[in-house]
Protein backbone atom coordinates (compact mmCIF):
# COMPACT_ATOMS: atom_id res chain seq x y z
CA UNK A 1 0.00 0.00 0.00
CA UNK A 2 1.09 3.52 -1.11
CA UNK A 3 2.16 5.78 1.86
CA UNK A 4 -0.71 8.30 3.26
CA UNK A 5 1.56 11.23 2.11
CA UNK A 6 0.49 10.08 -1.00
CA UNK A 7 -2.98 11.17 -1.17
CA UNK A 8 -3.61 14.75 -0.92
CA UNK A 9 -7.08 13.77 0.78
CA UNK A 10 -8.41 10.82 2.77
CA UNK A 11 -12.02 9.92 3.16
CA UNK A 12 -13.29 7.34 6.07
CA UNK A 13 -16.40 6.03 5.62
CA UNK A 14 -18.22 4.02 8.85
CA UNK A 15 -21.68 2.23 8.57
CA UNK A 16 -22.76 2.10 11.99
CA UNK A 17 -24.89 -0.74 13.25
CA UNK A 18 -25.22 -0.21 16.73
CA UNK A 19 -23.52 -1.13 20.32
CA UNK A 20 -23.55 -4.91 19.83
CA UNK A 21 -24.10 -5.03 16.57
CA UNK A 22 -21.85 -7.47 14.59
CA UNK A 23 -21.59 -6.09 11.23
CA UNK A 24 -19.99 -2.90 11.74
CA UNK A 25 -18.47 -2.05 8.69
CA UNK A 26 -14.99 0.57 7.34
CA UNK A 27 -14.33 1.83 4.41
CA UNK A 28 -11.52 3.94 3.23
CA UNK A 29 -11.01 5.38 0.04
CA UNK A 30 -8.20 8.60 -1.33
CA UNK A 31 -7.76 11.09 -3.67
CA UNK A 32 -4.99 12.93 -5.60
CA UNK A 33 -5.20 16.21 -6.54
CA UNK A 34 -2.13 15.99 -9.57
CA UNK A 35 -4.23 13.66 -11.74
CA UNK A 36 -7.70 13.82 -9.81
CA UNK A 37 -7.70 10.20 -9.40
CA UNK A 38 -9.91 8.55 -6.49
CA UNK A 39 -8.52 4.92 -5.75
CA UNK A 40 -9.86 2.68 -2.85
CA UNK A 41 -7.66 1.71 -0.01
CA UNK A 42 -9.38 -1.08 1.36
CA UNK A 43 -13.15 -2.28 3.11
CA UNK A 44 -13.17 -3.75 6.09
CA UNK A 45 -14.49 -6.90 6.20
CA UNK A 46 -17.75 -6.65 9.38
CA UNK A 47 -16.65 -7.13 12.32
CA UNK A 48 -18.22 -6.26 16.08
CA UNK A 49 -16.74 -3.58 19.06
CA UNK A 50 -14.94 -4.99 21.40
CA UNK A 51 -16.32 -5.30 25.05
CA UNK A 52 -13.27 -5.68 26.64
CA UNK A 53 -11.81 -1.66 26.51
CA UNK A 54 -12.71 1.23 25.57
CA UNK A 55 -13.29 2.45 22.05
CA UNK A 56 -12.15 5.06 20.07
CA UNK A 57 -10.62 5.21 16.58
CA UNK A 58 -8.40 2.36 16.60
CA UNK A 59 -11.52 0.12 17.03
CA UNK A 60 -12.82 1.60 14.00
CA UNK A 61 -9.32 1.26 12.00
CA UNK A 62 -7.94 -1.58 13.45
CA UNK A 63 -10.01 -4.30 11.51
CA UNK A 64 -9.26 -2.56 8.14
CA UNK A 65 -5.25 -1.95 8.85
CA UNK A 66 -4.42 -4.39 11.01
CA UNK A 67 -1.18 -2.21 12.27
CA UNK A 68 -1.50 0.25 15.02
CA UNK A 69 1.64 1.80 13.47
CA UNK A 70 -0.41 1.68 10.24
CA UNK A 71 -3.20 3.45 12.29
CA UNK A 72 -1.03 6.32 13.50
CA UNK A 73 0.42 7.39 10.47
CA UNK A 74 -3.35 7.75 9.05
CA UNK A 75 -4.27 9.74 11.74
CA UNK A 76 -1.25 12.02 11.38
CA UNK A 77 -2.25 12.96 7.57
CA UNK A 78 -3.16 16.68 7.54
CA UNK A 79 -6.24 16.14 5.62
CA UNK A 80 -8.61 13.64 6.45
CA UNK A 81 -12.45 13.23 7.42
CA UNK A 82 -14.84 10.49 8.71
CA UNK A 83 -18.10 10.18 7.77
CA UNK A 84 -20.89 8.15 10.13
CA UNK A 85 -24.50 7.13 8.39
CA UNK A 86 -25.36 7.90 12.66
CA UNK A 87 -26.91 11.25 14.38
CA UNK A 88 -24.45 12.85 15.95
CA UNK A 89 -27.03 14.94 18.10
CA UNK A 90 -30.85 14.70 19.18
CA UNK A 91 -33.32 17.26 18.98
CA UNK A 92 -33.22 20.16 21.37
CA UNK A 93 -36.54 20.08 22.23
CA UNK A 94 -36.05 15.80 23.29
CA UNK A 95 -32.94 16.99 25.23
CA UNK A 96 -35.26 19.96 26.41
CA UNK A 97 -37.87 16.99 28.12
CA UNK A 98 -35.14 14.92 29.53
CA UNK A 99 -34.21 18.17 31.49
CA UNK A 100 -37.50 18.58 32.45
CA UNK A 101 -37.30 22.52 31.01
CA UNK A 102 -40.91 21.45 28.42
CA UNK A 103 -43.83 23.24 30.16
CA UNK A 104 -46.57 22.79 27.85
CA UNK A 105 -46.89 20.96 24.17
CA UNK A 106 -48.63 20.98 21.48
CA UNK A 107 -49.64 18.23 19.42
CA UNK A 108 -47.23 18.77 15.40
CA UNK A 109 -50.27 19.18 12.59
CA UNK A 110 -47.49 16.56 11.33
CA UNK A 111 -44.98 13.85 12.37
CA UNK A 112 -41.70 15.51 10.86
CA UNK A 113 -42.55 18.74 12.72
CA UNK A 114 -42.80 16.85 15.84
CA UNK A 115 -39.81 18.72 18.31
CA UNK A 116 -38.98 16.22 20.10
CA UNK A 117 -38.51 13.74 17.39
CA UNK A 118 -36.62 15.50 14.24
CA UNK A 119 -33.69 17.81 14.26
CA UNK A 120 -34.12 20.93 11.75
CA UNK A 121 -31.82 19.27 9.33
CA UNK A 122 -34.08 16.56 8.84
CA UNK A 123 -37.20 18.56 8.47
CA UNK A 124 -34.82 20.52 5.58
CA UNK A 125 -34.06 17.20 4.57
CA UNK A 126 -38.13 16.24 4.16
CA UNK A 127 -38.56 19.86 2.92
CA UNK A 128 -36.21 19.33 0.11
CA UNK A 129 -36.25 16.14 -0.80
CA UNK A 130 -39.29 14.86 0.42
CA UNK A 131 -37.11 11.99 1.96
CA UNK A 132 -38.04 11.74 5.72
CA UNK A 133 -34.86 10.18 8.01
CA UNK A 134 -35.40 7.57 10.80
CA UNK A 135 -35.79 9.26 14.13
CA UNK A 136 -32.78 9.04 16.73
CA UNK A 137 -35.08 9.31 19.61
CA UNK A 138 -38.57 7.68 18.52
CA UNK A 139 -37.24 5.24 15.98
CA UNK A 140 -34.59 2.14 16.39
CA UNK A 141 -31.64 4.47 15.26
CA UNK A 142 -31.24 5.20 18.69
CA UNK A 143 -29.10 2.47 19.09
CA UNK A 144 -26.77 3.82 16.36
CA UNK A 145 -26.87 7.46 17.65
CA UNK A 146 -25.76 6.85 20.91
CA UNK A 147 -22.93 4.39 19.89
CA UNK A 148 -21.72 7.34 17.43
CA UNK A 149 -22.20 10.18 20.22
CA UNK A 150 -20.63 8.38 22.98
CA UNK A 151 -17.23 7.55 20.78
CA UNK A 152 -17.13 10.94 19.18
CA UNK A 153 -15.31 11.79 21.65
CA UNK A 154 -12.73 9.12 21.77
CA UNK A 155 -12.31 9.89 17.91
CA UNK A 156 -9.30 12.12 18.27
CA UNK A 157 -7.84 13.98 16.48
CA UNK A 158 -11.07 14.34 14.45
CA UNK A 159 -13.63 17.40 15.90
CA UNK A 160 -16.93 17.30 15.18
CA UNK A 161 -18.60 19.72 12.02
CA UNK A 162 -20.56 21.29 12.14
CA UNK A 163 -21.26 21.73 16.04
CA UNK A 164 -17.81 21.83 17.10
CA UNK A 165 -16.55 24.22 14.67
CA UNK A 166 -17.86 25.39 10.98
CA UNK A 167 -15.06 22.51 9.25
CA UNK A 168 -11.96 21.34 10.46
CA UNK A 169 -9.43 19.86 8.18
CA UNK A 170 -9.27 16.78 9.84
CA UNK A 171 -13.48 16.07 10.19
CA UNK A 172 -16.02 14.06 11.81
CA UNK A 173 -19.17 14.89 10.18
CA UNK A 174 -22.93 12.78 9.93
CA UNK A 175 -23.68 11.93 6.36
CA UNK A 176 -26.59 10.36 4.84
CA UNK A 177 -26.02 7.41 1.95
CA UNK A 178 -29.47 6.78 1.31
CA UNK A 179 -29.83 10.03 -0.69
CA UNK A 180 -27.44 8.88 -3.03
CA UNK A 181 -29.51 5.20 -3.80
CA UNK A 182 -32.06 5.18 -6.36
CA UNK A 183 -34.22 3.38 -4.31
CA UNK A 184 -34.58 2.02 -0.75
CA UNK A 185 -31.77 0.63 1.14
CA UNK A 186 -31.14 -2.70 -0.79
CA UNK A 187 -30.65 -0.22 -4.17
CA UNK A 188 -27.92 0.46 -6.04
CA UNK A 189 -26.30 4.19 -5.75
CA UNK A 190 -27.04 6.52 -8.72
CA UNK A 191 -25.14 5.04 -11.63
CA UNK A 192 -22.27 7.73 -11.98
CA UNK A 193 -21.53 6.80 -8.26
CA UNK A 194 -22.15 3.29 -8.42
CA UNK A 195 -19.59 3.14 -11.01
CA UNK A 196 -17.01 4.56 -8.68
CA UNK A 197 -17.62 1.75 -6.12
CA UNK A 198 -15.64 -1.50 -5.38
CA UNK A 199 -16.89 -3.69 -7.86
CA UNK A 200 -16.79 -6.53 -5.12
CA UNK A 201 -19.72 -4.89 -2.99
CA UNK A 202 -23.35 -5.52 -3.17
CA UNK A 203 -25.61 -2.84 -3.11
CA UNK A 204 -27.72 -3.20 0.51
CA UNK A 205 -24.75 -4.55 2.32
CA UNK A 206 -22.97 -2.90 5.36
CA UNK A 207 -20.04 -2.22 3.05
CA UNK A 208 -21.68 -0.71 0.50
CA UNK A 209 -23.50 1.66 2.53
CA UNK A 210 -19.85 2.10 4.04
CA UNK A 211 -17.88 2.65 1.00
CA UNK A 212 -20.74 5.46 0.43
CA UNK A 213 -19.99 7.19 3.93
CA UNK A 214 -16.31 7.01 2.42
CA UNK A 215 -16.77 9.13 -0.30
CA UNK A 216 -18.92 11.44 1.19
CA UNK A 217 -15.80 12.12 3.92
CA UNK A 218 -13.71 12.29 1.19
CA UNK A 219 -15.49 14.62 -0.95
CA UNK A 220 -15.64 16.74 1.99
CA UNK A 221 -11.97 16.33 2.86
CA UNK A 222 -10.37 17.33 -0.63
CA UNK A 223 -13.27 20.70 -0.36
CA UNK A 224 -15.13 19.78 -3.12
CA UNK A 225 -12.50 19.12 -5.81
CA UNK A 226 -12.95 15.39 -6.73
CA UNK A 227 -14.78 16.13 -10.12
CA UNK A 228 -16.08 13.05 -10.51
CA UNK A 229 -18.23 12.92 -7.22
CA UNK A 230 -21.41 15.07 -6.96
CA UNK A 231 -20.51 18.47 -4.94
CA UNK A 232 -21.57 18.05 -0.87
CA UNK A 233 -24.56 19.71 0.62
CA UNK A 234 -23.71 22.05 3.76
CA UNK A 235 -25.79 23.38 6.08
CA UNK A 236 -27.43 26.59 4.25
CA UNK A 237 -26.10 30.12 5.81
CA UNK A 238 -27.53 31.23 9.23
CA UNK A 239 -28.47 27.64 9.48
CA UNK A 240 -29.01 26.75 13.05
CA UNK A 241 -25.79 24.58 13.57
CA UNK A 242 -26.45 22.98 16.98
CA UNK A 243 -28.65 19.97 16.41
CA UNK A 244 -25.82 19.84 13.83
CA UNK A 245 -26.11 19.09 9.83
CA UNK A 246 -26.16 15.72 7.42
CA UNK A 247 -24.11 15.86 4.61
CA UNK A 248 -25.01 14.18 1.21
CA UNK A 249 -24.27 14.64 -2.18
CA UNK A 250 -26.57 17.09 -4.27
CA UNK A 251 -29.26 14.82 -5.84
Amino acid sequence: MLPWHHWDAIGIGWDVRGWQGKAQAVALAGWRREDDSLHWLGVSPLFRLSSRGAADIFSLLMPLLKSKARCDELLSHPRFALGMDAPLAFPRGFTALLRGEVQQIAIPAREIDNPYAYRDCERWLHERYGKKPLSASFDRLGNNATLALAMAPALTPLQRVPQQVPAAPRALLEVYPALAKQGGRASCARPEIHLLLPKTLQPGTDQYDAALCALMALQYAAGDKVKALPPLQGPPADFPLDEGWIYHFVP
